[in-house]
């Protein structure tokens, strides 16, 4: 089968579709015919080998990608309730050389959970990570709420896209940050007012934020308590190691000296979220956007555009 692996860290030039054995389920594993696989930022990240010093990180020569959809063709034993023809989604944990980019998968029953009908393949690979990372900091730990305020940083991204969706869901003023091309998308997803980066500092607004979910990792909390009210939160995505530090330094600094709170999220990615994940896709109030559609062979050119960190929304792989 074919698959996209990576013998050394380096550039999207380290990549290459190889052609590698059909993998076979063990007990308690299901193989899985993949359709589609949602990109992440993380992909490029252990591509590059930023991430090679995290515990139980796996280096090369491994493959690449989490977030998958796709139909269960074998089940290797154990209880389950899966069974073959099944269409299921799930995400892989990144820490195993195995990845998702491949035409197929073995999968823990664990990592995968049942697809609605009329629920396409692509848009259930671009949920997990970013979709989760959203919802887990808006409802989870800042607990946003009716008539609230909320700044969304990297507004049009991955994550942040799904950020103004779920804010304006539960009812909150949004204002999201992105370029000045991205700026009518952003009002489209239900943004109330949309800043372009360029043109305005959104930490010298004289508007007060009951949250700032810092998506794009753009800020920090010693910028954005500016902004922030006296008991507002402050989330980074914990997009790199240097935002995880400053975040958890500044969270100490915050319970010390004031009602705020710094959060650097740690994403709970599995079954209970995707479920939630589901219900809210199911009724309407949130809906990936996917910008596009690629092929295996264009994941490389994909990954070195994301790493600009100007992308709108979600860019998933169709494998059949």
């Amino acid at each position: 089968m074919r698959a996209l692996r990576f013998d050394r860290y380096g550039s999207s030039d380290v990549l290459r579709v190889e052609e590698i054995g059909d993998p076979i389920p063990r007990a308690g594993q299901a193989k899985v015919r993949i359709r589609a696989v949602g990109l992440n930022p993380l992909d490029w990240k252990i591509r590059s080998g930023e991430l090679r010093l995290v515990p139980l990180a796996k280096g090369p020569p491994r493959g690449l990608g989490c977030d998958f959809s796709g139909e269960v063709v074998a089940i290797g034993g154990g209880a389950t309730e899966r069974h073959v023809g099944e269409r299921v989604f799930g995400s892989l944990l990144p820490f195993a050389r195995d990845g998702a980019l491949a035409e197929s998968l073995v999968v823990g029953y664990d990592r995968i959970l049942p697809l609605p009908e009329g629920v396409d393949d692509a848009v259930a690979a671009a949920l997990p990570i970013a979709g989760g990372t959203a919802l887990q900091g808006l409802a989870d730990e800042a607990r946003v709420a009716a008539g609230q305020r909320v700044l969304v940083t990297g507004a049009a991204g991955g994550v942040g896209h799904f950020a103004v969706q779920i804010a304006k869901h539960v009812g909150a003023r949004v204002v999201g940050v992105c370029s000045a091309a991205n700026v009518e998308f952003v009002l489209k997803l239900g943004a109330d007012d949309a800043v372009d980066y360029a043109r305005e500092d959104f930490t010298k607004r004289g508007e007060r934020f009951d949250v700032v979910f810092d998506a794009a990792c753009a800020s920090s909390f010693e910028a954005s308590r500016r902004v922030l009210t006296e008991s507002g939160c402050y989330l980074n995505t914990s997009g790199t190691l240097a935002a995880i530090a400053s975040t958890a330094m500044s969270a100490i600094v915050a319970r010390l000296t004031s009602r705020r709170r710094a959060i650097p999220l740690a994403l709970r990615n599995g079954a209970p979220m995707w479920r939630r994940l589901l219900q809210l896709l199911v009724s309407g109030a949130m809906r990936p956007h996917v910008e596009r559609t690629i092929a295996l062979e264009d994941v490389p050119a994909a990954l070195r555009d994301m790493e600009t960190g100007h992308g709108r929304g979600k860019v998933v792989v169709r494998l059949c």
